[in-house]
């Protein structure tokens, strides 16, 4: 007896869409459920990644939704657009293909007439990847420019905040009680000591990371490596540096 084959729908957002839209996945789950009730179907599973990159290939959940296509348990893949799937050419042509191999439909909810088995419809499929791309490129290339024109000004690129510091209205502050924890590694650090003895001097005494774990290797070397951060304020992103007093937090020699 022949088992019935499900639906699914794949949805995804990035971290900075997250942040902008907030409702991101709550607005793709919608378009593929009216998607899915224009065209009378029933969507049986949802495959949601969060905070995934449209560039990235091993997402957690599009990894899952491929392999339960290879045990033949899904007939169809909803999709609310083409970028969901991916912003590389590459890899969306090669999800495609394999779910055309794997004898799975993909549907696309802003592209409701969309039909694989038309030369035409693929066509304009693959233009849109494209224009996908190039819309993620321009995308990178902006906040580059931004960040690295806020480092111009002397301001923070902004991203992770180092250690030391904490972000307020847009800019790094000194956190007092990180700052002495730092002024500790590089007098260890001056003095002779290893990174593994800093480290487990920090942990013997009881000093703990911002997130309250204990003190790794790495994160001191991370320390150790922003000397001109915490000596000159120096802030750099690409191949544009500045410095502002304001972040200074060891005299040097010191």
């Amino acid at each position: 007896m022949a088992t019935t084959k499900q639906v699914a729908a794949y949805c995804r957002v990035s971290t900075l869409e997250q942040k902008k839209h907030g409702q991101g996945m709550d607005i793709q789950i919608r378009d593929v459920m009216s998607f899915a009730e224009n065209q009378q179907m029933a969507i049986d599973r949802f495959f949601r990644d969060e905070a995934q990159s449209g560039a990235a290939e091993h997402r957690k959940q599009l990894r899952k939704l491929l392999r339960a296509c290879e045990r033949g348990e899904i007939g169809a893949v909803i999709i609310p657009a083409l970028d969901r799937l991916s912003r590389n050419v590459r890899i969306a042509e090669n999800l495609f293909h394999q779910f055309e191999q794997l004898e799975v439909r993909v549907l696309i909810a802003d592209m409701p007439n969309y039909d694989g088995r038309n030369r035409r419809d693929v066509l304009l499929r693959q233009i849109r990847e494209a224009i996908a791309e190039e819309n993620r490129k321009d995308i990178i290339e902006r906040l580059w420019k931004g960040r690295q024109e806020r480092v111009r000004k002397g301001n923070s690129p902004g991203g992770n905040v180092p250690y030391g510091y904490r972000r307020e209205d847009k800019q790094w502050v000194i956190v007092q009680k990180e700052s002495e924890i730092v002024s500790n590694v590089f007098r260890l650090a001056d003095s002779g000591y290893t990174v593994p003895d800093i480290t487990s001097h920090l942990n013997a005494r009881g000093f703990v990371r911002r997130n309250s774990l204990p003190w790794t290797s790495r994160q001191v070397h991370d320390v150790i490596s922003r000397r001109n951060l915490y000596e000159s304020g120096t802030i750099h992103y690409g191949e544009v540096e500045s410095s502002t007093c304001c972040l200074v937090l060891l005299e040097k020699g010191k």
